[in-house]
């Protein structure tokens, strides 16, 4: 396994030492050398990143000292996989190493420094936060909607936490047509009661970096553990960044953070796609699970979906909302095979052999991946980066003139 040192230090700035120093000397000093070598390799994503090339690849690798393993392990990938960007045809073909492991490797072995990002919290009225009913305030829309996404909870739990409808509660979360500076019907004691659920009954604690669990701010190999949707909402809102945003940053697509922060990217469900549904023969009608679960790892449109089987817009909603499989659910649908048919015909699926890799992943949870939750926490300033050896490399002093 790869070593590290003060794995689990909380500064701001990296502090190199005279060899890490040295070392981020010679890299430099390669780059301005090798006129294959980017500059731009060493920039943030924003500021005009240039991925580096295989060959480039070698050399930070030669440089550090560490197996093409050992690199992988630091950013929990596989060793093939990695081992593809060091290959010539794999660069002519497009393949690029993804921004976040490259610049994770660069902090982490003192070859460039973090790029420090500002969080940018909207602003917030004290007033909201007191308990004193002769200084409290009610929250205007924009307030509400600051405080329900720092909670990272739904919108049917912060009604409960609320005492309010969950319907309009969503209205007034959701609708264009809603002013952002109209004031939130809600009691005073409700209020309270849902900044103390949320635990942010303060501009304090508002403004503090939230509370992540322990575990998701740990080294890959001591013990971490990615943070599950929730959280990472919390903390995305926490920077006032949208995915978008962060896009731009960490050179990742916004759909891939908006699908990390979603439940679904971690549930996991022992869900299958019996043969029967797609035979002539010994047909037999889907059921609510194989349903939802044929329209989810197609990507089906819900309601062309509805439509081609004759259902209405509610029974489809239901299907596809609900996780609870009682019996009930278990049972086939009242559906025409006819109807059904025509469904598989839409989607060109035969016997769906080829849908069995989409079932597999529809099966395991997708986290954000290492490298990039921890080069956010870093930018932002959660977390310093790790300082991981260099191994044997040898920084010769200048011969005297």
């Amino acid at each position: 396994m790869f070593q590290s040192q003060n794995q689990f230090n909380y500064f701001n700035v990296l502090s190199f030492s005279d060899f890490y120093k040295k070392i981020h000397e010679r890299f430099v000093s390669y780059i301005s050398r090798n006129e294959k070598m980017h500059e731009k390799a060493l920039l943030p994503y924003s500021s005009g990143w240039v991925s580096p090339t295989h060959t480039e690849l070698a050399e930070f690798k030669k440089l550090v000292g560490h197996s093409t393993i050992e690199l992988a392990e630091m950013v929990g990938m596989n060793p093939k996989n990695l081992r593809n960007f060091f290959k010539e045809k794999s660069y002519i073909n497009g393949k690029r190493i993804q921004y976040t492991v490259w610049r994770y490797w660069l902090e982490s072995f003192g070859l460039a420094e973090v790029n420090h990002l500002k969080t940018k919290r909207p602003f917030l009225r004290s007033s909201i936060f007191s308990a004193k009913s002769s200084v409290f305030e009610k929250p205007k829309i924009s307030e509400l909607r600051v405080l329900v996404s720092r909670s990272g909870s739904s919108v049917s739990k912060t009604s409960r936490s609320l005492d309010f409808s969950e319907s309009m509660l969503s209205h007034y979360l959701y609708s264009n047509n809603v002013d952002a500076n109209l004031v939130f019907p809600i009691e005073h004691k409700n209020w309270l009661n849902f900044l103390l659920h949320i635990g942010i009954s303060s501009l304090t604690e508002y403004s503090e970096t939230p509370k992540l669990p322990n575990v998701t701010l740990l080294p890959l190999d001591s013990g971490f553990e990615p943070p599950n949707p929730k959280v990472l909402r919390q903390f995305i809102s926490w920077t006032g960044y949208t995915p978008n945003e962060l896009a731009q940053e960490f050179g990742v697509e916004s759909s891939k953070i908006s699908f990390y922060c979603s439940n679904r990217s971690a549930r996991t469900a022992e869900v299958s796609l019996d043969p029967k549904i797609y035979s002539a023969i010994d047909w037999r009608c889907p059921t609510y699970s194989e349903l939802r679960t044929f329209i989810n790892i197609l990507s089906i449109d819900k309601y062309e979906a509805a439509k081609i089987l004759k259902m209405g817009k509610q029974e489809i909603d239901e299907i596809l909302s609900t996780r609870d499989n009682d019996y009930s659910k278990l049972e086939p649908l009242d559906l025409y095979q006819s109807d059904w048919f025509n469904l598989l015909d839409a989607q060109k699926v035969i016997d769906g052999a080829e849908l069995k890799s989409l079932v597999d992943r529809e099966n395991r949870a997708h986290h954000i991946n290492y490298s990039l939750w921890r080069v956010m926490l870093q930018s932002f300033g959660v977390l310093a980066p790790l300082k991981y050896e260099v191994k044997e490399v040898v920084v010769r002093a200048p011969r005297a003139s």
